[in-house]
């Protein structure tokens, strides 16, 4: 989308886009707009020509000033009681719908969408991330590509507000999702360890993210013993990926993603309806990339360090097996007991690995456990606090903000014994018969954090999506990206 802002409207031939209330009387301006219109927006909407069902878009032609033109509506409901991501359905409705049809230029009327509930601002960042977010594409396989259409929207508005700034912020979080996305959406065959590290530093390049690679040699001499394990089966190696952001001298903020690039389940492997879409379980990877993307491209005033542990769950006859026993970086033993639990043992030597930047906080991202999606169901994630009270708060009202729907989940005494109850090992990296494995698996990765603040984010049921929705298509989802952004910029 190629957005320019507006003072006054131009009759011209292309589409005006309006937004349409419950009540008409509640428009901005709205004598002003109807007479653009040449008086017909009542008309129209006593019809049901137009509709005003939230986010609803339908279309009619119109005579202006002796020309058809093409009126484009979209649904506010009743904009008395119209919220922030309300605003979210609409532009990413809209923006879809402008994509689908390939329509070149519109004309949209702000004035249209104004409400006293929410700010100029507020409808700006949303517009510009909506608009970016949801015309996402990934075709980047097929033969045949679809032409996109680079739409031009005039914004209009009479607002003396500064627009531009937040339109800009918006659209750089939409692009922070999509940049995820494309990393996620890549076939597995591609997107190798060595490959998606090579990309993230490429992605970097001459921008004030420092990028530090750990290739295999490095990650066993610096006994970073888990993060072996896992990735010792395939003939792609690991790699351990740093990225450092320093725009404060404060104690960093940590994020860690776990970035399986693919996950056959090892020796207890995957079921055939299991294993596709396992390219996905990288997506918190991704997801930190594209988180790290925003905060350099916003330049804020915030130390960042992020560890990726990149690895293939493979089988082979060099491949970890369950009665396996291996040395994490902490030092400590971890039995094998399940090599489909493999997340948490890259997380683990991640987590580990990053206390050496002495962190004031860490948030970690995986796709980690079923468990998660049968305890919430699918869009949604789960919060796992350890010593992080001070912080729940505000990244559950930041998730509330942004759209994404989560939930807090428990990390009780239980789990935290049970993660020692191997008779061999320090550790146990599974307990196959037991219910609660979500919760097991925030016990097994926060562990390594020892008394430092974490927040872990279990996103196997908010990670990918099966079906189109006004945030874009199915697939990969970005999620949480947006939440940690708003949280990270109110800090």
């Amino acid at each position: 989308m190629n957005i320019k802002i507006k003072e006054t409207y131009s009759n011209n031939e292309h589409p005006i886009v309006v937004g349409c209330p419950s009540h008409l009387n509640q428009m901005h301006n709205f004598d002003e707009i109807n007479q653009i219109l040449g008086g017909q927006l009542e008309n129209l909407k006593k019809q049901q020509i137009i509709s005003s069902e939230l986010g609803k878009i339908t279309s009619t032609a119109i005579i202006v000033n002796g020309q058809v033109v093409k009126l484009i509506a979209v649904g506010l409901s009743n904009l008395k009681e119209i919220k922030e991501n309300d605003y979210q359905v609409v532009y990413g409705n809209l923006s879809r719908y402008l994509q689908s049809n390939r329509i070149e230029e519109v004309h949209l009327l702000d004035d249209t969408f104004v409400s006293q509930n929410v700010s100029h601002q507020e409808r700006a960042y949303r517009f510009g991330w909506l608009f970016t977010q949801a015309t996402f594409v990934f075709d980047t396989y097929k033969s045949n590509k679809s032409a996109n259409v680079d739409t031009v929207i005039n914004y209009v508005t009479t607002t003396n507000e500064d627009v531009t700034t937040f339109i800009n912020q918006g659209e750089i979080l939409g692009e922070s999702v999509n940049i995820a996305r494309t990393y996620s959406q890549t076939p597995p065959n591609i997107l190798t360890p060595d490959y998606f590290a090579n990309q993230i530093e490429q992605h970097f390049k001459d921008s004030q993210v420092k990028v530090t690679i750990k290739n295999e040699d490095e990650i066993r001499e610096e006994g970073i013993g888990l993060l072996d394990a896992v990735g010792k089966g395939s003939i792609n190696p690991p790699r351990l990926v740093v990225l450092e952001y320093k725009g404060s001298t404060q104690d960093p903020i940590a994020l860690v993603g776990k970035g399986v690039t693919y996950d056959s389940g090892g020796y207890q492997i995957k079921s055939k309806t299991g294993m596709p879409t396992m390219k996905y379980d990288m997506s918190g990877a991704s997801n930190v990339v594209g988180m790290m993307h925003a905060i350099n491209k916003l330049q804020l005033p915030i130390h960042v360090v992020a560890v990726l542990p990149l690895a293939e769950n493979m089988i082979s006859s060099n491949a970890m097996k369950p009665d396996d026993v291996y040395t994490a970086l902490s030092g400590e033993t971890v039995e094998i007991t399940n090599t489909d639990a493999e997340g948490r043992l890259v997380l683990g030597d991640a987590v580990s690995f990053v206390k050496q930047y002495k962190p004031e906080l860490i948030m970690n991202f995986a796709t980690l456990t079923g468990a998660v999606v049968a305890a919430l169901g699918l869009g949604k994630t789960g919060i796992f606090s350890s010593d992080a009270d001070q912080y729940i708060d505000d990244v559950k009202q930041a998730a509330k903000y942004s759209n994404e729907v989560s939930f807090e989940l428990p990390i009780t005494d239980e789990e935290k014994q049970d993660i020692k109850s191997s008779e061999v090992a320090d550790l146990t990296n599974c307990i196959l018969n037991k219910n609660g494995k979500a919760l097991f698996a925030a016990a097994f990765v926060t562990h390594f954090s020892d008394e430092i603040p974490h927040l872990h984010f279990d996103i196997a049921g908010s990670g990918e999506t099966e079906k189109d929705s006004f945030k874009g298509p199915k697939g990969a989802t970005g999620a949480m990206i947006p939440t940690v952004l708003h949280f990270l910029k109110n800090k």
